[in-house]
């Protein structure tokens, strides 16, 4: 007896592990070697990568592409199509907009949100995190910010600009320190 709902147009792949209580959408496609936690939800159109591991408790929404060897730990949400490229790991609690784009090899810590509007209530998605970038635990970044390739944001900062200079930024708002 399975505990899971997986629709019969979802393409699973070979050793993939699916936790109890999940669901899983039209049109879905698991690779290879995926594990998936307990009480997650796909949604449709999602692909995941090959020995990608989501946690437990997570969301993924319509359209999300989702790379090889990436870790979506538990408790995740993302928006509609965001692209999660390979080797990108995501920590506990994350919240992610619609069209959020996160390149390889860069580190979310635990609830970084991406935020999807302005003061004033005007939506704003897309935002963008570079190659080989971390950002750190309980950090905001607006919406539609770029942020580029090898770079690391401190804890709890607040990005409201876009960065586009290797190195260290951190605060509210957030500058260079190094």
């Amino acid at each position: 007896m399975t505990t899971s709902i997986i629709s019969e147009k979802a393409k699973i792949g070979k050793n993939v592990t699916i936790g109890h209580f999940c669901i899983i959408n039209d049109d879905v496609e698991i690779a290879d070697n995926v594990t998936i936690g307990n009480y997650t939800i796909i949604h449709k159109n999602v692909k995941v990568g090959e020995a990608t591991k989501i946690g437990s408790y997570c969301e993924v929404e319509i359209g999300t592409q989702i790379g090889k060897n990436s870790i979506i730990q538990g408790r995740i949400r993302t928006g509609e199509h965001c692209v999660i490229e390979d080797n990108v790991t995501i920590k506990y609690g994350t919240i992610l907009t619609s069209n959020a784009t996160l390149k390889k090899n860069c580190f979310l810590g635990p609830n970084v949100i991406t935020l999807g509007s302005t003061h004033k209530r005007v939506t704003v998605h897309g935002t963008v995190i570079g190659e080989n970038t971390y950002i750190g635990a309980g950090s905001k970044i607006a919406g539609g910010i770029q942020i580029g390739n090898d770079i690391a944001v401190g804890a709890l900062s607040f990005v409201n600009k876009n960065i586009e200079d290797p190195g260290v930024y951190a605060g509210i708002p957030v500058k260079k320190i190094k």
